[in-house]
């Protein structure tokens, strides 16, 4: 925010300049910024992706908005940092599974999960078959309520039908199951026979994004540690202005929550939280984890 602010001021005296031609140059002179992704995966291509969204976002504005400057930019995204997730608004957002990372909708629709598209038919090493699978479980992840995937057996109307659904969504399917009434079969355990996450207080299935995040159902009594909530929202501040990211790209409230709810005392307890991959885990997995176990729970 401060780097867009001051390269604001210096950009005055210049000749008109395009909203997101300024910002790629202050990304690209303070940030080291460049218009093509770095090769592979990691800490580096995500933040990477967060430059190159901000840089979609001023052109966004700029389109929306023609006489929009730094200003207006950074008005926009401290009204989304406070919002904690992209603004609600009455149409559709068209987004790739790179873009949707740390954003949330109520319904998200996956199209196009077939083999050839996801995983990519270019991905042939266990490495890039694993990355393919990541993003597919990205882009499941970003729904709070309802979540629908779809492939097609044609590539266009009256094509060959020849195409097979994405080997990813084998593992999905027992999911999709209906679940049997809460108490017969699930047992005590934290998931049913087929696969469905069940509630930690009530044993019920979860269906719903936010339910499986918090590993409980809605209307079950929450026992957050308001602590331990309060203490991870002034970390996620902190980190989130050291990495001039918006908060809700460190973790969303909802996953603050999850972490206040099950103290999770171990990293693949951190990591079973959904939202919590293996990315944050590696860069926030230790802080968190001090965090938690610094925290009285009394």
């Amino acid at each position: 925010m401060l780097l867009l602010r001051g390269a604001g001021r210096a950009a005055d005296d210049d000749a008109p300049v395009g909203l997101a031609d300024l910002v790629a140059d202050v990304l690209r002179s303070g940030l080291s910024w460049t218009v093509d992704p770095p090769a592979g995966a990691g800490a580096t291509r995500e933040r990477w992706e967060s430059l190159a969204a901000l840089h979609r976002l001023a052109g966004d504005l700029a389109r929306d908005q023609p006489e929009a400057g730094l200003r207006e930019l950074v008005a926009e995204l401290e009204e989304r940092a406070s919002a904690q997730h992209a603004p609600a608004v009455e149409g559709v957002t068209l987004a790739s599974l790179h873009a949707a990372k740390g954003l949330e909708w109520d319904a998200v629709f996956l199209v196009g999960l077939a083999d050839g598209t996801l995983p990519l038919a270019l991905a042939d090493s266990p490495a890039e078959i694993e990355e393919e699978r990541r993003l597919l479980y990205v882009g499941v992840t970003r729904a709070r309520s309802r979540l629908f995937l779809s492939w097609a057996l044609a590539r266009s109307p009256g094509g060959r039908g020849s195409r097979r659904p994405s080997r990813f969504l084998d593992g999905l399917h027992a999911v999709a199951r209906p679940a049997p009434p809460p108490g017969r079969g699930g047992g005590a355990g934290r998931r049913d026979r087929a696969g469905t996450p069940a509630c930690r207080v009530c044993r019920a299935p979860l269906t719903a994004a936010v339910d499986r995040k918090l590993g409980r159902c809605g209307h079950c009594p929450a026992d957050r540690d308001e602590a331990l909530f309060e203490a991870l929202r002034s970390w996620r501040s902190e980190r989130a202005k050291a990495l001039s990211q918006p908060a809700f790209c460190v973790f969303t409230d909802a996953t603050l929550t999850a972490i206040a709810e099950q103290r999770p005392g171990t990293a693949a307890a951190l990591v079973a939280i959904p939202g919590i991959g293996q990315a944050k885990l590696d860069r926030f997995g230790d802080e968190v984890l001090a965090l938690v176990g610094s925290s009285d729970p009394t």
